[in-house]
């Protein structure tokens, strides 16, 4: 009895302990900007038929999205909190914005696809079928966007981000 309860601690603990970081390389991402003018056209078309006033492209905004789209494909993790908890305040902060009003981030990834103008679609799609990713598209309080999307081998992370800076 003594033995299965340890035997059953230590697979408990086994099971807690994190899967360890990978370090992949990144794959070119084609035409980024053209990635990017896509997301910010399909998030305005959703906010227009919703009556929302429409983002502007935000350059810190993107640098944020971008880093951590870059992150979990180097690394194979998928989160919006970085293994070392920043999340998308402090990747706003680190990439040179300063303090907001609201704030947000949607995630997705896919496996076996390309970054392109189609897998930029897919993922506005299914963001959009999902209450809680359509709620932070469409929220009227945001007045930028930041985008970003990196690959690794067949897997691509895509990031979208939301802000309104305070106003001081």
């Amino acid at each position: 009895m003594r033995a299965a309860v340890l035997l059953g601690i230590l697979l408990f603990c086994a099971a807690c302990a994190g899967t360890p970081l990978q370090n992949n390389s990144l794959d070119g991402v084609q035409d980024l900007g053209r990635l990017r003018a896509e997301a910010l056209s399909l998030v305005n078309q959703a906010r227009r038929q919703s009556g929302v006033p429409p983002l502007r492209l935000d350059p810190t905004l993107t640098a944020a999205a971008q880093a951590h789209a870059e992150d979990m494909a180097r690394r194979g993790f998928y989160a919006h909190r970085s293994p070392e908890r920043q999340d998308i305040g402090d990747r706003y902060q680190a990439n040179g914005g300063g303090l907001w009003s609201v704030i947000g981030e949607n995630i997705s990834t896919c496996l076996n696809c390309v970054a392109d103008l189609g897998r930029v679609r897919e993922f506005q799609a299914g963001w959009m079928r999902s209450s809680g990713h359509r709620r932070n598209i469409l929220d009227p309080r945001f007045d930028r966007l930041g985008f970003g999307i990196a690959q690794s081998g067949s897997k691509v992370y895509a990031v979208q981000t939301f802000v309104r800076p305070r106003a001081y």
